[in-house]
């Protein structure tokens, strides 16, 4: 679980910038086009930044580590079901590699 809120603390900076550029539009008058606010995505960070504070990055990131813990829990929690249900309830023995990848990629 650690590693999910690691992960998350370190490219919910990154996913900002990356709507921050899906967001933008060229604003387009009749006589010049505006340049975009954001360009690139260093740029934006580093704009984003500089107008709204450092912590305006993390912004969203406790929704974010929400999320990671509801789908990390449903993947971990549901994986031995998930298992069982391929090789049936009476199975002994080693599970097959291939009914236990398969249960990675349903619950995944």
């Amino acid at each position: 679980m650690q590693e999910m809120v690691k992960e998350e603390v370190c490219t919910i900076p990154l996913d900002t910038a990356k709507v921050r550029l899906q967001l933008q539009k060229t604003a387009v008058s009749r006589d010049s086009v505006v340049l975009p606010k954001y360009r690139g995505m260093l740029g934006t960070v580093a704009t984003i930044a500089r107008e709204e504070g450092l912590a305006a990055l993390w912004k969203g990131v406790v929704p974010g580590l929400h999320r990671q813990c509801l789908f990390g829990g449903l993947r971990i929690g549901l994986y031995e079901p998930v298992k069982n249900l391929y090789v049936g309830e009476n199975f002994v023995g080693d599970v097959p590699l291939s009914k236990k990848i398969l249960a990675g990629l349903t619950t995944g």
